[in-house]
């Protein structure tokens, strides 16, 4: 992992401007408020770095950033299926962290419910201003998003049956693996037109009755080595490996 590497923990579309009226169809409760319209955080600090070092806690995140619907712990353990008391400590952190917040409280036969929100449309996490504090933090937390993302991945595939059109297979499921040695400003100038393009996708209008759709975009440039080192993928030829 390179220290000057930012992570986007995930861009996950826009939400409606506040003040807006609830949203029945998303199952927003009347009252409650939804999140404002572009509500974009960056994390330097190591505290709150180190609060999201935590599979638990990344998958809450997640939980409530997705779908963008207020939810109680009980909600949330169904969803992680999870013990509901396991995850009062964690939203605690997450809270503490102003990473959520508090959407809604009411009395349920004399038990105060709570209903939990992100506090952000969109998260970053920038460690560059403390490289040797969060390097194995940033470690836990590029591995439990890899690892979550390929536990749903694979669910996808393991449950849906493949079309039989191969062009509705690729919009249905696609990985792609890409390596290459080309000039810095090639590479440069290609790393920047991904980050247009998630950008863009990150500001498309939210549909609920649209198709859903998920995605990992991830790079890294690894440190020169023997160019016959069997190792590399790309070998002396330098060209680039690919399978979808």
């Amino acid at each position: 992992m390179n220290d000057d590497a930012c992570v986007s923990v995930w861009q996950d579309g826009r939400m409606g401007s506040e003040g807006a009226a609830p949203d029945k169809s998303r199952g927003l409760d009347a009252g409650i408020r939804p999140l404002i319209d572009e509500v974009v955080r960056t994390i330097t600090d190591v505290e709150t770095i180190k609060a999201l070092a935590d599979s638990t806690r990344l998958s809450l995140l997640r939980a409530l950033n997705r779908d963008r619907v207020p939810k109680t712990a009980k909600e949330l353990a169904e969803d992680l299926d999870e013990p509901q008391t396991k995850l009062y400590r964690h939203l605690k952190v997450l809270l503490e962290a102003d990473l959520i917040e508090v959407a809604e409280t009411r009395v349920v036969s004399g038990i105060v419910e709570t209903k939990y929100r992100a506090a952000q449309s969109s998260l970053t996490i920038d460690p560059t201003a403390h490289p040797e504090e969060t390097r194995e933090v940033m470690g836990r937390i590029i591995g439990d998003n890899l690892l979550d993302y390929r536990k749903r991945f694979l669910r996808h595939i393991e449950t849906n049956p493949i079309p039989a059109d191969p062009e509705k297979a690729k919009q249905d499921g696609m990985l792609m693996f890409l390596s290459s040695t080309v000039r810095p400003e090639a590479a440069e100038h290609f790393q920047q037109r991904m980050q247009d393009l998630v950008k863009e996708f990150d500001e498309l209008p939210r549909d609920p009755d649209g198709v859903r759709l998920e995605g990992l975009v991830s790079w890294f440039r690894p440190t020169p080595k023997d160019p016959a080192d069997p190792a590399d993928p790309c070998g002396p030829s330098g060209r680039p490996g690919r399978a979808s």
